[in-house]
């Protein structure tokens, strides 16, 4: 039966278009992240490096499904990442929904074509609790960081050690330290440490069956053919 055939197949190319549509068009939600590089100057913990450099990691969610045009304020924080040394063998991550910034202030922002126009000015941490992981590293709590263009940028105050970044802190509001905000899909738990580990972007729930249901569609129509 020549149009029943033609009729499943079109019927999977429809799925096969509105999965990609999807996928392409950012249609789901997703966090999205900007990353700071710098350079340590000092530092008093015998595992981390003066010398080399070190990334900051802020993962923010509005809901959005683009980075063109946003503003993420302080309610939209969930996430902060950092690692140390060249090798990015040191590495210290804090849940900001469990246990949110001790301060915050402005906001981040983008034009249309996603480029960062805005960043915070100062966003601070003393986490608590089972909100942080650290890896590579020996501190002791109080563990405090600070990304407010002042120094001493990770601590842990019990011990009194600190890291300084060359640059005099934490450069929040040179926009061209930070990279634009991409989709984020990684976890905000010690695995985002584990040497190697890099966020993928996934399918969305939505875009995933869709894409699944189109290709099994696919599967029967060449078996038919067949």
């Amino acid at each position: 039966m020549p149009h029943l055939r033609n009729r499943r197949g079109a019927w999977a190319a429809v799925l096969l278009a509105g999965a990609a549509a999807s996928l392409g068009g950012g249609a789901v939600a997703a966090p999205f992240a900007t990353t700071y590089t710098g350079t340590m100057s000092t530092s008093d913990f015998p595992e981390i490096q003066s010398g080399q450099t070190y990334t900051v990691t802020f993962v923010f969610d509005n809901g959005g499904t683009s980075a063109a045009d946003q503003v993420w304020t302080a309610a939209h924080l969930t996430c902060t990442i950092w690692r140390m040394n060249d090798a990015r063998n040191v590495g210290f991550v804090q849940d900001l929904v469990l246990s949110p910034a001790s301060a915050v202030a402005g906001s981040a922002t983008t034009d249309g074509a996603g480029v960062l126009t805005g960043m915070y000015s100062e966003i601070t941490g003393d986490p608590v609790g089972a909100s942080f992981s650290s890896s590579g590293v020996t501190h002791t709590m109080p563990a405090h960081w600070f990304a407010n263009s002042v120094n001493g940028v990770f601590a842990d105050a019990s011990q009194n050690r600190s890291v300084n970044d060359a640059s005099g802190g934490v450069q929040m509001l040179q926009l061209s330290r930070w990279s634009p905000p991409q989709p984020y899909a990684g976890p905000c738990t010690a695995a985002v440490l584990a040497p190697g580990a890099t966020p993928v972007p996934t399918l969305g729930g939505v875009s995933g069956v869709l894409l699944s249901v189109a290709l099994a569609g696919l599967g029967a129509v060449r078996r038919r053919r067949a």
